[in-house]
């Protein structure tokens, strides 16, 4: 038999995602969304047209939606559904998505209907305790959340130092990432990260650490905008294993997932202001290689989806992984071609220029300045930000990381 879910966009039927009996993806487009002058593809995979795409070129996109690794487990055991089962996590966590889309079960439909449950620190510390028995709050009834990634995390609604949990239709204006167990100070890490990446010139959303029993790092949506009166719409986006056409297994390069050129080109080749954007991704480059952010795949990299717009989004999920012994040291993507930042040498940027379409003499200078700037800036905001936060052990070995890197860098430069 076939299961049919909606897909809306906002509150306008965009299409529907249909299952048939041998567990193969459909999606068409709604003929009132086609026949729409404002009407956007839920992916540049997708192009609008009336013909259903078929499983192969339809899943990834949704699936790419859905949580990975031990949170997926978790939540389909809580469930009682296999992990292997998209649809069903889709019927189940579609509600509330990353991007303009919400994902309904056939007969249900997107209102203006909603509320907003007033959350104590009571209530927030319980929620993070019970977190591995609830992933994504799957024990309520009347949540649909879902939110990309292995990392455990809720989406709230955050206003004047409150916090909300959002019903029915009404969206999430932030995320709550609470520390992970086995990671000294990893709220800390990535809060402090955060806002080295914002003083040294990329664009991030506004994030804070919260403190408490039980301390979490929470982390504005940039899929998400108040209008005038306050009320908050979604923004599309997708991530770049999804308009690449990667499955979340494959979002590392050394798995047979994108790298770095890939990555160029799709902004290349889709965005409205290509330039600017290699720019951005550039330095988010060189400023991962500076922290010891060896975890930047291609799943944390997003395409914001506007009518006539497709560009880069803020970046995100920026810390520190060389803070940890127990993590790889190789890139999730390499850097013309190497893997390990200790060997990365001139010639490796140069060919990094090469893959990117950008000269390779504004690559290395930008890593000269990022090289000089970065470790200037850590220092300061690495004596307030512990002062106010704590997680000093671990902000210490991040700047050990940093000067080292840096060194290393700059002195590559000169050969």
């Amino acid at each position: 038999m076939t299961e049919t879910l909606n897909v809306y966009w906002e509150t306008e039927l965009a299409g529907r995602l249909r299952q048939g009996d041998k567990g193969g993806f459909e999606f068409q487009y709604a003929s009132t969304w086609l026949s729409d002058a404002g009407a956007i593809p839920v992916s540049i995979r997708l192009p609008l047209r009336p013909e259903p795409f078929d499983d192969d070129a339809c899943r990834i996109f949704f699936a790419n939606l859905l949580p990975e690794a031990t949170t997926r487990a978790l939540i389909t055991r809580k469930l009682g559904i296999s992990e292997s089962n998209d649809f069903k996590l889709l019927e189940a966590l579609g509600g509330e998505c990353a991007g303009a889309l919400s994902i309904l079960p056939e007969g249900q439909q997107v209102s203006e209907q909603g509320s907003y449950e007033s959350l104590s620190r009571k209530d927030l510390d319980l929620m993070i305790e019970q977190m591995p028995q609830n992933p994504l709050l799957v024990a309520h009834d009347d949540l649909r959340l879902s939110l990309a990634g292995a990392q455990q995390k809720i989406p709230v609604f955050y206003e004047d130092g409150k916090f909300f949990l959002p019903h029915g239709s009404f969206a999430s204006s932030h995320i709550l990432k609470p520390a992970i167990p086995g990671f000294e100070g990893v709220v800390e890490n990535e809060a402090f990260c955060m806002e080295l990446a914002r003083q040294a010139g990329i664009p991030v959303p506004a994030s804070m650490v919260i403190k408490g029993k039980y301390p979490f790092y929470l982390i504005e949506r940039y899929d998400r905008q108040r209008d005038e009166k306050g009320k908050l719409s979604r923004i599309h986006q997708e991530d770049f294993c999804q308009a690449l056409g990667y499955s979340f297994g494959k979002k590392y390069e050394a798995d047979g997932g994108p790298g770095l050129k890939d990555c160029f080109g799709l902004v290349g080749e889709h965005g409205t202001q290509p330039a600017l954007d290699k720019i951005t991704m550039l330095r988010w480059v060189v400023f991962n290689f500076l922290i010891g952010n060896c975890d930047a795949h291609a799943k944390n990299l997003s395409m914001l989806i506007r009518k006539k717009e497709y560009r880069l989004s803020p970046l995100y999920d920026l810390l520190s992984t060389r803070a940890y012994g127990q993590l790889s040291p190789k890139f999730a993507m390499r850097i013309g071609k190497q893997h390990r930042a200790d060997w990365v040498l001139k010639e490796h940027w140069e060919r990094l220029a090469e893959e990117a379409g950008v000269g390779a003499k504004a690559v290395l200078e930008l890593c000269g300045e990022m090289g000089e700037k970065v470790p200037e800036l850590a220092r300061p905001l690495a004596a307030t930000f512990t002062a106010e936060y704590g997680g000093k052990k671990t902000i210490d070995t991040i700047l050990k990381n940093i000067s080292s890197l840096a060194k290393k860098m700059l002195e590559a430069l000169k050969r």
